[in-house]
Protein backbone atom coordinates (compact mmCIF):
# COMPACT_ATOMS: atom_id res chain seq x y z
CA UNK A 1 0.00 0.00 0.00
CA UNK A 2 1.27 3.63 -0.96
CA UNK A 3 1.38 5.50 1.93
CA UNK A 4 2.95 9.56 2.64
CA UNK A 5 4.63 9.66 5.96
CA UNK A 6 3.92 12.59 8.05
CA UNK A 7 5.28 13.91 11.35
CA UNK A 8 1.99 12.64 12.47
CA UNK A 9 1.76 9.06 10.88
CA UNK A 10 1.12 7.58 7.62
CA UNK A 11 -1.44 8.52 5.28
CA UNK A 12 -2.58 5.40 3.36
CA UNK A 13 -3.27 6.46 -0.51
CA UNK A 14 -6.35 4.34 -0.65
CA UNK A 15 -8.46 7.07 -1.20
CA UNK A 16 -8.50 10.59 -2.04
CA UNK A 17 -7.49 13.29 0.66
CA UNK A 18 -8.51 16.84 1.34
CA UNK A 19 -6.54 19.75 2.63
CA UNK A 20 -8.15 22.49 3.70
CA UNK A 21 -6.60 26.16 3.07
CA UNK A 22 -6.49 28.18 6.13
CA UNK A 23 -4.33 31.32 4.74
CA UNK A 24 -3.64 33.51 8.25
CA UNK A 25 -2.77 36.48 6.00
CA UNK A 26 -3.67 39.86 5.13
CA UNK A 27 -3.38 39.56 1.11
CA UNK A 28 -3.71 36.12 -0.42
CA UNK A 29 -5.29 36.31 -3.87
CA UNK A 30 -8.66 34.68 -2.63
CA UNK A 31 -8.90 35.16 0.81
CA UNK A 32 -6.82 37.26 2.09
CA UNK A 33 -7.98 38.96 5.64
CA UNK A 34 -10.30 36.79 6.37
CA UNK A 35 -8.33 34.52 8.88
CA UNK A 36 -5.81 36.64 10.14
CA UNK A 37 -6.92 36.72 13.69
CA UNK A 38 -6.46 33.72 15.89
CA UNK A 39 -9.96 33.27 17.03
CA UNK A 40 -11.65 33.67 13.49
CA UNK A 41 -8.44 31.13 11.82
CA UNK A 42 -9.39 28.46 14.73
CA UNK A 43 -12.94 28.65 13.84
CA UNK A 44 -12.25 28.31 10.41
CA UNK A 45 -10.25 25.14 11.03
CA UNK A 46 -12.46 23.70 13.35
CA UNK A 47 -15.00 24.23 10.63
CA UNK A 48 -13.14 22.56 7.96
CA UNK A 49 -12.27 19.42 10.04
CA UNK A 50 -16.12 19.11 11.00
CA UNK A 51 -16.92 19.14 7.29
CA UNK A 52 -14.61 16.37 6.15
CA UNK A 53 -11.07 18.16 5.70
CA UNK A 54 -8.32 15.24 6.29
CA UNK A 55 -5.66 17.36 6.84
CA UNK A 56 -5.27 21.62 7.61
CA UNK A 57 -2.81 23.95 5.48
CA UNK A 58 -2.13 26.46 7.33
CA UNK A 59 -0.17 29.78 5.10
CA UNK A 60 1.40 32.85 6.39
CA UNK A 61 2.73 34.51 3.33
CA UNK A 62 0.79 34.95 0.26
CA UNK A 63 2.38 32.92 -2.86
CA UNK A 64 -0.13 35.04 -5.13
CA UNK A 65 1.97 36.88 -8.38
CA UNK A 66 3.34 39.99 -7.27
CA UNK A 67 3.01 40.10 -3.45
CA UNK A 68 4.56 41.61 -1.55
CA UNK A 69 7.84 39.90 0.51
CA UNK A 70 7.33 39.06 4.31
CA UNK A 71 10.52 38.92 6.58
CA UNK A 72 10.92 36.04 8.69
CA UNK A 73 10.13 37.45 11.92
CA UNK A 74 6.67 38.49 10.36
CA UNK A 75 5.92 35.10 8.98
CA UNK A 76 6.49 33.50 12.52
CA UNK A 77 4.38 36.57 14.20
CA UNK A 78 1.52 35.46 12.24
CA UNK A 79 1.63 31.40 12.49
CA UNK A 80 2.76 31.70 16.10
CA UNK A 81 -0.71 33.65 16.50
CA UNK A 82 -2.31 30.71 15.58
CA UNK A 83 -0.28 27.27 15.87
CA UNK A 84 -0.12 26.18 19.07
CA UNK A 85 -3.36 26.54 20.05
CA UNK A 86 -4.82 25.27 16.29
CA UNK A 87 -2.30 21.95 17.23
CA UNK A 88 -4.14 21.41 20.37
CA UNK A 89 -7.73 21.69 18.94
CA UNK A 90 -7.13 20.34 15.58
CA UNK A 91 -8.53 16.60 15.26
CA UNK A 92 -6.38 15.93 11.81
CA UNK A 93 -2.68 16.99 10.68
CA UNK A 94 -1.54 20.31 10.28
CA UNK A 95 0.42 21.19 7.56
CA UNK A 96 2.66 24.63 7.48
CA UNK A 97 2.82 26.38 3.99
CA UNK A 98 6.26 27.94 4.38
CA UNK A 99 9.68 27.98 1.96
CA UNK A 100 11.71 29.23 5.26
CA UNK A 101 13.90 26.60 6.65
CA UNK A 102 14.25 28.83 10.18
CA UNK A 103 10.14 29.10 10.01
CA UNK A 104 9.81 25.35 9.08
CA UNK A 105 11.57 23.93 12.12
CA UNK A 106 10.25 26.08 14.72
CA UNK A 107 6.73 24.86 13.17
CA UNK A 108 7.95 21.42 13.71
CA UNK A 109 8.90 21.93 16.88
CA UNK A 110 5.54 22.63 17.84
CA UNK A 111 4.46 19.75 16.41
CA UNK A 112 3.30 20.65 12.38
CA UNK A 113 3.06 17.49 10.41
CA UNK A 114 3.83 18.37 7.22
CA UNK A 115 5.90 21.14 5.30
CA UNK A 116 4.06 22.46 1.96
CA UNK A 117 7.18 23.96 0.30
CA UNK A 118 6.59 26.36 -2.66
CA UNK A 119 10.24 27.32 -3.38
CA UNK A 120 10.00 25.39 -6.41
CA UNK A 121 13.00 23.42 -5.68
CA UNK A 122 14.89 20.70 -3.55
CA UNK A 123 16.86 22.32 -0.81
CA UNK A 124 19.30 19.79 1.28
CA UNK A 125 18.94 21.94 4.23
CA UNK A 126 15.31 21.37 4.77
CA UNK A 127 15.29 17.55 3.99
CA UNK A 128 17.71 17.57 6.52
CA UNK A 129 14.97 18.95 8.78
CA UNK A 130 12.32 16.85 6.89
CA UNK A 131 14.28 13.58 7.47
CA UNK A 132 15.07 14.77 11.57
CA UNK A 133 11.31 15.23 12.38
CA UNK A 134 10.33 12.29 10.38
CA UNK A 135 7.89 15.05 8.47
CA UNK A 136 5.94 14.65 5.07
CA UNK A 137 7.34 17.27 2.83
CA UNK A 138 5.09 18.39 -0.39
CA UNK A 139 7.61 19.66 -3.28
CA UNK A 140 6.14 22.03 -5.59
CA UNK A 141 7.66 22.43 -9.48
CA UNK A 142 7.26 26.47 -10.25
CA UNK A 143 7.85 29.03 -7.32
CA UNK A 144 10.10 31.11 -6.31
CA UNK A 145 13.05 28.94 -8.44
CA UNK A 146 11.45 29.92 -11.60
CA UNK A 147 9.15 33.09 -10.48
CA UNK A 148 6.12 33.90 -8.97
CA UNK A 149 4.28 34.93 -12.49
CA UNK A 150 2.64 33.24 -14.69
CA UNK A 151 3.53 34.50 -17.83
CA UNK A 152 7.21 35.11 -18.62
CA UNK A 153 8.36 31.04 -18.27
CA UNK A 154 8.93 29.50 -22.05
CA UNK A 155 9.40 25.66 -21.50
CA UNK A 156 11.05 24.31 -24.58
CA UNK A 157 9.88 20.65 -24.39
CA UNK A 158 6.67 21.67 -23.18
CA UNK A 159 5.10 21.91 -19.66
CA UNK A 160 4.97 18.51 -18.76
CA UNK A 161 7.98 17.42 -19.77
CA UNK A 162 9.54 20.25 -17.46
CA UNK A 163 7.75 18.91 -14.49
CA UNK A 164 8.64 15.56 -15.02
CA UNK A 165 11.97 16.43 -15.49
CA UNK A 166 11.37 18.35 -11.84
CA UNK A 167 9.83 15.13 -10.14
CA UNK A 168 12.31 13.26 -11.45
CA UNK A 169 15.01 15.38 -9.98
CA UNK A 170 13.39 15.64 -6.33
CA UNK A 171 13.46 11.65 -6.22
CA UNK A 172 17.02 11.45 -7.24
CA UNK A 173 18.04 14.30 -4.90
CA UNK A 174 16.12 12.57 -1.73
CA UNK A 175 17.36 9.69 -2.52
CA UNK A 176 21.14 10.89 -2.80
CA UNK A 177 20.34 12.64 1.07
CA UNK A 178 18.75 9.50 2.55
CA UNK A 179 15.54 10.63 2.45
CA UNK A 180 12.04 8.29 2.18
CA UNK A 181 10.27 8.29 -1.07
CA UNK A 182 7.63 7.98 1.60
CA UNK A 183 7.62 11.19 3.14
CA UNK A 184 7.63 13.08 -0.32
CA UNK A 185 4.71 14.51 -2.15
CA UNK A 186 5.21 16.09 -5.22
CA UNK A 187 2.99 18.72 -6.43
CA UNK A 188 2.94 19.44 -9.89
CA UNK A 189 2.70 23.95 -9.06
CA UNK A 190 -0.81 24.85 -11.36
CA UNK A 191 -0.69 28.38 -11.53
CA UNK A 192 2.76 28.77 -10.53
CA UNK A 193 5.38 30.04 -13.35
CA UNK A 194 2.62 28.41 -16.09
CA UNK A 195 -0.01 30.36 -18.20
CA UNK A 196 -3.82 29.42 -18.75
CA UNK A 197 -2.56 27.19 -22.00
CA UNK A 198 0.18 25.53 -20.20
CA UNK A 199 -1.96 24.89 -16.99
CA UNK A 200 -4.72 23.04 -18.97
CA UNK A 201 -1.75 20.72 -20.73
CA UNK A 202 -0.98 20.02 -17.50
CA UNK A 203 -4.28 19.25 -16.29
CA UNK A 204 -5.04 17.29 -19.87
CA UNK A 205 -2.08 15.34 -19.22
CA UNK A 206 -1.51 15.00 -15.31
CA UNK A 207 -2.30 10.88 -15.04
CA UNK A 208 1.06 10.62 -17.35
CA UNK A 209 3.38 11.91 -14.54
CA UNK A 210 5.56 9.65 -12.90
CA UNK A 211 5.96 10.56 -9.16
CA UNK A 212 8.39 7.27 -8.45
CA UNK A 213 6.18 6.21 -5.53
CA UNK A 214 5.68 9.79 -3.45
CA UNK A 215 2.15 10.82 -3.11
CA UNK A 216 0.83 13.46 -5.74
CA UNK A 217 -0.86 16.64 -5.13
CA UNK A 218 -3.41 18.95 -6.67
CA UNK A 219 -3.52 22.43 -5.75
CA UNK A 220 -5.94 23.97 -8.29
CA UNK A 221 -8.54 25.90 -6.09
CA UNK A 222 -10.14 29.13 -7.55
CA UNK A 223 -6.61 29.43 -9.52
CA UNK A 224 -6.63 32.29 -12.04
CA UNK A 225 -6.64 29.68 -15.03
CA UNK A 226 -9.93 27.99 -14.14
CA UNK A 227 -11.13 31.61 -14.17
CA UNK A 228 -10.37 32.59 -17.41
CA UNK A 229 -11.98 29.44 -18.54
CA UNK A 230 -14.75 29.54 -16.50
CA UNK A 231 -15.84 33.16 -17.30
CA UNK A 232 -15.22 34.11 -13.21
CA UNK A 233 -12.85 36.77 -12.16
CA UNK A 234 -13.81 36.56 -8.83
CA UNK A 235 -11.76 33.78 -7.40
CA UNK A 236 -14.71 33.10 -4.95
CA UNK A 237 -16.78 32.23 -7.79
CA UNK A 238 -14.66 29.85 -9.44
CA UNK A 239 -15.91 26.55 -7.29
CA UNK A 240 -18.22 25.30 -10.10
CA UNK A 241 -14.60 25.00 -12.02
CA UNK A 242 -12.62 24.16 -9.30
CA UNK A 243 -14.50 21.10 -8.33
CA UNK A 244 -14.74 19.91 -11.63
CA UNK A 245 -10.67 20.42 -12.15
CA UNK A 246 -9.97 18.47 -9.31
CA UNK A 247 -12.58 15.61 -9.92
CA UNK A 248 -10.15 15.33 -13.25
CA UNK A 249 -7.13 15.27 -10.82
CA UNK A 250 -8.50 12.64 -8.96
CA UNK A 251 -9.48 10.38 -11.68
CA UNK A 252 -6.20 10.70 -13.10
CA UNK A 253 -4.01 9.68 -9.70
CA UNK A 254 -3.94 12.70 -7.25
CA UNK A 255 -4.07 11.65 -4.14
CA UNK A 256 -4.53 14.78 -2.24
CA UNK A 257 -6.37 17.73 -2.86
CA UNK A 258 -5.87 21.18 -1.49
CA UNK A 259 -8.89 23.54 -1.20
CA UNK A 260 -10.42 26.49 -0.11
CA UNK A 261 -14.07 24.58 -0.32
CA UNK A 262 -14.38 21.32 1.91
CA UNK A 263 -18.09 20.16 1.80
CA UNK A 264 -18.80 19.35 -1.87
CA UNK A 265 -15.13 18.56 -2.62
CA UNK A 266 -15.35 15.68 -0.13
CA UNK A 267 -18.82 14.53 -1.96
CA UNK A 268 -17.65 14.90 -5.47
CA UNK A 269 -14.39 13.61 -4.64
CA UNK A 270 -15.11 10.49 -2.83
CA UNK A 271 -17.88 10.05 -5.15
CA UNK A 272 -15.52 10.30 -8.31
CA UNK A 273 -12.84 7.90 -6.34
CA UNK A 274 -16.19 5.11 -5.86
CA UNK A 275 -16.42 5.17 -9.76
Amino acid sequence: MKVFRTAKGELRLDRPYLMGILNVTPDSFSDGGLYNDAISALAKAEEMAAQGADLIDVGAVSTRPFSAPVSEEEEWARLSAVLPELLRICPVPVSVDTTTVSVARRCLDLGVAIINDVSGAFRPELGELIKEYRAGWVLMHGGAALAKTEAEIDYPEGVVRSVQAFFDDVISQAAANGLPVEQLCLDPGFGFAKNVEQNVELLKNLSSLHTHGAALMAALSRKRFIGAISGDDDPADRLGGTLAANVMAVRAGAQIIRSHEITLHRKALDFAFAV
